[in-house]
């Protein structure tokens, strides 16, 4: 079913994936069964699904290059390495497809990821290593599919309520990949890491990869920072109120429940 929708619904997609081996088509269709969603590589101008255009596969800003295919077994190894951490199905209640590119630059810095109207973009160069590119993956995929998490009901109203009132975070694309260079801000703070200090959705987004990939040191750093534990304890809140199972999911992870 989900490869009758690839080819209907995702332009060339589906004979660019086949061009890269049968192998890697047939396991993206697979892996993506697992959440209900489209996992898809080749053409970046094919990255849509129904009922978006072709027209919506373009983002200001944002430019991708096709992955080469060596780098797509190690994409697909960081995504199930992701997917997998999630109750079957869920990612679908807010997100149709993932999608995998090589280079990928915004506003001409290289970027590891991003998202469109309804779906995650990963980069895989060619030019990192395969552990790499499954590590970047595998974190992207947490950490760009929160931003839908964060943008569901009033969850970013509320987030922002958590903020330093005289935080000075950044203005543009640029300037966010710039500062997230940095060295990390006190945890008194409330941020996680330095490019969590540059926007309130990155702030989000960090929590959330790092409490998916990383909760002891989320946990140890609530125990001395309240500030770190009430927003930890507020993204788990977002993610369950999406669907109960994933408090499963962070219990297993060793969060401690407030």
């Amino acid at each position: 079913m989900i490869g009758a929708v690839v080819a209907a619904v995702c332009g060339g997609l589906l004979l660019a994936a086949s061009q890269h081996g049968p192998d890697n088509a047939t396991r993206a269709k697979k892996l993506g069964e697992m959440q209900g969603i489209v996992i898809g590589f080749g053409d970046p101008s094919s990255f849509y699904v129904s009922p978006y255009l072709p027209g919506d596969a373009r983002i200001p800003t944002v430019v991708m290059r096709a992955a080469q295919p060596e780098a797509i077994g190690p994409a697909l190894d960081g995504i199930e390495d992701a997917l997998r951490q999630y109750p079957p199905g869920f990612m679908n209640k807010l997100i149709k497809a993932i999608f995998v590119c090589g280079d990928m630059t915004i506003a001409g810095a290289q970027a590891g990821g991003t998202y469109g109207p309804a779906w995650v973009l990963l980069s895989a160069p060619a030019e990192i290593s395969s552990d790499d590119i499954r590590l970047t993956c595998r974190l992207g995929v947490h950490h760009e599919f929160s931003s839908f998490v964060y943008f569901h009901g009033d969850n970013a109203v509320q987030w922002r309520k958590m903020e330093p009132g005289n935080w000075s975070f950044a203005t543009t694309p640029t300037a966010q990949i710039q500062q997230g260079k940095s060295p990390p801000p006190n945890p008194a703070t409330g941020f996680l890491s330095a490019y969590g200090a540059t926007t309130p959705e990155n702030d989000f987004n960090v929590y959330a990869e790092k409490m998916m990939t990383e909760m002891p040191e989320v946990m140890r750093l609530s125990q001395h920072h309240p500030v770190v534990a009430k927003k930890a304890a507020f993204v788990r809140k977002c993610y369950e109120a999406i669907d109960p199972r994933m408090g499963a999911v962070f219990d297993a992870l060793g969060m401690h429940r407030p």
